[in-house]
């Protein structure tokens, strides 16, 4: 019966957080030292009585974003399922520092993943449409400067370097006409692949 509780509850916790989804961060490396369960944003982490280093981080279920800066500010940390939602430390989400001061929840998108990118702002010059994960950017389409793109299904995450590295970005559904749009501070992407939700 506490085995058959326990499923029933944990489904019944998916349906009641839904998209949101439910993550953990470790203030240490290997998921040890002080923990914060989150289920939904947290515009600063020091308000849940939990310090700015983070070293690792457990995904439970959904997708998840960690910022550097307070109120979803500064460098972007992609957490999701993709790597069976397991962080043992900051450079497995591509940080060079554990500076981690709010969290926010991405929102699940089930149309079928496609996204347009264009090497000019306003969706101009030359134009790749994308369905699938590309580890290099360049190698797959001959471009690695992209200066705008429409997010028509799924969410995205834009890697500065190949093979899913470097500072990144989370897009979703929507047009963004200017690499500025998405929080980048230069037009280099490398690669991209589909934001994992389970």
């Amino acid at each position: 019966l506490s085995v058959f509780c326990s499923k029933l509850g944990s489904v019944l916790q998916r349906a009641f957080y839904g998209a949101s989804g439910r993550v953990t961060l470790y203030e240490q490396r290997n998921f040890t030292g002080r923990r914060l369960d989150l289920t939904t944003d947290c515009q600063r982490l020091a308000d849940r009585d939990f310090p700015e280093r983070c070293n690792s981080v457990k995904v439970e279920s959904g997708a998840w974003v960690g910022y550097e800066h307070e109120s979803f500010r500064g460098r972007q940390y992609l957490w999701d399922m993709y790597d069976q939602g397991e962080y043992q430390s900051c450079d497995k989400w591509c940080s060079p520092v554990d500076t981690v001061s709010s969290v926010r929840n991405i929102r699940q998108d089930e149309t079928a993943p496609r996204i347009q990118l264009f090497e000019r702002p306003g969706f101009s010059g030359k134009k790749a449409e994308i369905q699938d994960d590309i580890p290099n950017l360049m190698t797959r389409f001959g471009i690695n400067r992209i200066a705008s793109a429409r997010i028509l299904g799924a969410v995205w995450v834009l890697y500065q370097e190949p093979n899913y590295r470097g500072p990144h970005y989370i897009l979703e559904r929507r047009d963004y006409s200017n690499y500025t749009d998405w929080a980048a501070q230069g037009n280099t992407v490398g690669s991209l692949r589909r934001v994992r939700f389970s």
